[in-house]
């Protein structure tokens, strides 16, 4: 108790750190001597100890009448099952009268006790010996051994009687389709499991319950159920989920239904932009190509004027070409250099509107990126938590059915004998349970911690390596940009 390292709960029913529960097993058989009289006696036998030990007034043995010398209790075992701290137990063996007068009383610690056959003599109630008076009981005593591995525990204590069991249930269901076999061979081995029933029913006389192994049950088809039942409880099992975490890219946010939103909207702007460009670009095409044809007309008379006619004229004329002087018009080539200027700068006019349009609406895409990113992790943290509340609230309804399971079971149960011994056994069960889903409530924290911590580093560097990329296409795309009127060479409708 002085070490920092364990703990004490005196109001606990689960056993005390390094300490091994108990079992005490207490069959009143007979009395001696208790009186000269000819009256009826009982027997109360009681522990004391911890608040988790201590039955009082419980276990009594019915009332023998008119016999005070040497009354028979043959009928009467009681059990301690569960004795937390056997150090601190006493056990109390009390003999009264039928009109509950104390005829005597021994009070005996429990770890000087013996297991066996004895014969205990009783005291005064102010713990004087008195001279005749005994009690005659059987003791049993042993480790404590939870319910369902009781089974279990025989098997590690007797391997070679259950095997040897075994061997001849199955030698005899073998042989008796042999119809060769002589009486001799059949009286004997029916003597050979007689005497092997007998000598395993005196060994296993002085156990608190007796274990029928069936015919068919290998010793290893039991170790392993009793195992698997005792590892892996239903209550217990812890469910793996099938929700996954998927890792967040650039491509799964570009699927998101806000950002196909977003694209469509804008390649439909761009699609108008593109054909209002075109339209502009079509209609400076006619206007500059009207003036230029009212421009080659208006030279063309002026070459076919008289004065201006000649023979090379004629023939250049007849040929469909232009005259030297006609080329060398200042104001036709002032007119072509003033349309290439205009052509340019809507172009590059154009061009600059375009831009403008794409780098805000790579800056909107890349807002809607960052923006899908934080809601989408947001929304596995969300998923993640409902997740690990789920399984805690499945856990706590499996503690609830196990806890009903068990108090139905228990209830059902012929070897209850009281209703006190009814409540000990379902509160002593509540604990185990409530001590093992502790435990398991405690890895499942654990496991969500865990899991939360992983999920938030992936999400950090998730969030690094996106933010990165996003900036990355944001340069790239003001960059090819800027570029871009660099690389377009003037254009002009001549």
């Amino acid at each position: 108790m002085r070490r920092p390292d364990r703990t004490f709960d005196p109001y606990s029913e689960s056993p005390v750190d390094g300490v091994i529960a108990a079992f005490c097993s207490v069959r009143v058989i007979s009395g001696q001597f208790l009186s000269d009289k000819k009256i009826g006696t009982y027997v109360e036998v009681d522990m004391f100890g911890l608040p988790a030990d201590t039955i009082r007034k419980e276990y009594r043995t019915k009332t023998i009448p008119a016999n005070g010398l040497n009354p028979r209790y043959d009928e009467s075992v009681f059990e301690f099952r569960k004795i937390v701290l056997p150090d601190l137990a006493i056990l109390r063996i009390a003999v009264y009268e039928e009109t509950g007068k104390l005829i005597g009383q021994r009070v005996l610690p429990l770890d000087g006790l013996q297991a066996g056959y004895r014969h205990i003599s009783l005291r005064t109630e102010g713990n004087f010996p008195l001279s005749l008076p005994t009690v005659f009981c059987q003791i049993i005593l042993k480790s404590y051994v939870p319910d369902g591995l009781s089974a279990f525990v025989d098997q590690l204590n007797k391997p070679l009687l259950i095997k040897r069991t075994e061997e001849l249930l199955y030698a005899t269901s073998s042989n008796s389709f042999d119809s060769c076999s002589t009486s001799t061979s059949s009286s004997a081995r029916r003597s050979r499991i007689h005497d092997l029933n007998s000598a395993s029913s005196a060994s296993l006389e002085t156990r608190a319950t007796i274990i029928t192994i069936p015919s068919t049950t290998s010793i290893s088809t039991l170790l392993t159920n009793d195992t698997n039942s005792l590892v892996s409880t239903p209550s217990l099992k812890s469910k793996i989920s099938t929700d996954t975490i998927i890792p967040i890219t650039l491509d799964y946010l570009r699927e998101h239904k806000s950002f196909c939103k977003l694209k469509t909207k804008q390649d439909k702007e761009l699609i108008l932009m593109k054909k209002k460009h075109a339209k502009e670009q079509n209609l400076l095409c006619e206007q500059q190509s009207k003036i230029m044809s009212k421009v080659k007309n208006d030279n063309e008379k002026i070459i076919r004027s008289p004065l201006m006619q000649t023979g090379n004229s004629k023939k250049e004329l007849s040929n469909g070409g232009t005259s030297n002087e006609g080329k060398a018009d200042p104001r036709l080539m002032d007119l072509i250099n003033e349309q290439n200027v205009e052509w340019t700068s809507l172009v590059q006019r154009q061009l600059t509107e375009l831009n403008g349009v794409r780098r805000s609406h790579t800056k909107e895409q890349c807002d809607l990126l960052l923006f899908l990113l934080d809601e989408t992790q947001k929304m596995q943290m969300k998923e993640i938590t409902d997740r690990h509340l789920r399984e805690k609230k499945d856990l706590e309804l499996s503690q609830v059915r196990q806890n009903i399971e068990d108090s139905k079971r228990l209830g059902s149960e012929k070897n209850i004998r009281n209703k006190s011994d009814l409540d000990r056994r379902i509160r002593e069960l509540k604990s185990n349970n409530t001590k093992k889903f502790l435990e398991e409530r405690k890895r499942q924290m654990m496991k969500h911690d865990r899991e939360k911590e992983n999920l938030v580093k992936s999400h950090e560097i998730q969030k690094t390596t996106l933010t990165n990329e996003i900036k990355k296409m944001l340069e790239y795309s003001i960059n090819y940009q800027d570029e871009s009127p660099m690389a377009r060479f003037p254009s002009s409708s001549v």
